[in-house]
C-alpha cells in the first residue's frame, strides 16, 4: 500500500497536468476568438446601432442578405466580413478568390462583386443618406501577393472609414433611414 507521501504527490501531479491542460484550451479559445472580438469592437467604435445578417429589398422583386449594416454619424456602412484562415488569393476582376491550406485549396466567390448591389439595396432604403460599403478581412488569412484593392483588414477598417463619419448628419435624419431599415429587413 502506498504511503500518504505518494499519493499527495501523485494527486499534486494531476493537479498540475489538470491545470495546464486548462490553461492550455483557455490560451487556444482566447487566440482562436481573438478576431471577432477585434471585429466586434470594430463595429462598437463605428457605429451607434448595428445590424447583422439581414434581408433587405434589393428593388428589384428579390432580397439582399447583408452581414452588416451600421449606423454612423455619416450615415450607413455596409461590411462585408470575412473571417477565412490560410493563404488568400483574389483580385477586383477575378470570380472566385482561392483559400490555401497547407496543400489543401478552396474556392469562395469573390466579395467583391456582390457589394455593389449590396450597397444599392441599402440607398433605395435610405433617400438621402450616404451609404458606403467595405469588404473587410480578419487577420487570420494572408493575402501574400497583396491586398486587392477594396479589401481592408480588420484593423485599418477605422481609420479607413474615419472621413467618411465625419461631418455628423442631423440626427432625425439618420434615424429616420435607420427606421427605415429596420422596417424593410428581416433576419436570416
Amino acid at each position: 500500500m502506498p504511503d500518504i507521501n505518494d499519493r499527495s504527490v501523485y494527486f499534486f501531479a494531476l493537479a498540475i497536468i489538470g491545470l495546464i491542460v486548462v490553461v492550455t484550451l483557455y490560451i487556444r479559445r482566447y487566440k482562436r476568438n481573438r478576431h471577432q472580438r477585434q471585429v466586434k469592437k470594430l463595429i462598437n467604435d463605428l457605429s451607434h446601432k448595428s445590424l447583422r445578417n439581414v434581408y433587405t429589398p434589393d428593388g428589384t422583386g428579390s432580397e439582399a442578405w447583408i452581414e452588416t449594416l451600421l449606423l454612423t454619424d455619416g450615415g450607413i456602412v455596409v461590411l462585408d466580413i470575412h473571417d477565412y484562415t490560410g493563404n488568400l488569393f483574389g483580385g477586383v476582376n477575378i470570380n472566385e478568390w482561392t483559400q490555401l491550406i497547407g496543400s489543401k485549396s478552396y474556392k469562395f466567390n469573390n466579395p467583391l462583386l456582390e457589394l455593389p448591389m449590396r450597397i444599392h439595396a441599402v440607398q433605395a432604403l435610405v433617400e438621402g443618406v450616404p451609404v458606403i460599403g467595405r469588404v473587410v478581412f480578419t487577420h487570420r488569412g494572408h493575402f501574400p501577393k497583396g491586398i486587392p484593392d477594396g479589401v481592408l483588414m480588420v484593423d485599418e477598417t477605422y481609420d479607413v472609414l474615419s472621413g467618411f463619419l465625419r461631418p455628423a448628419l442631423a440626427k432625425e435624419k439618420l434615424d429616420a433611414a435607420w427606421d427605415a431599415i429596420m422596417h424593410a429587413s428581416r433576419p436570416e
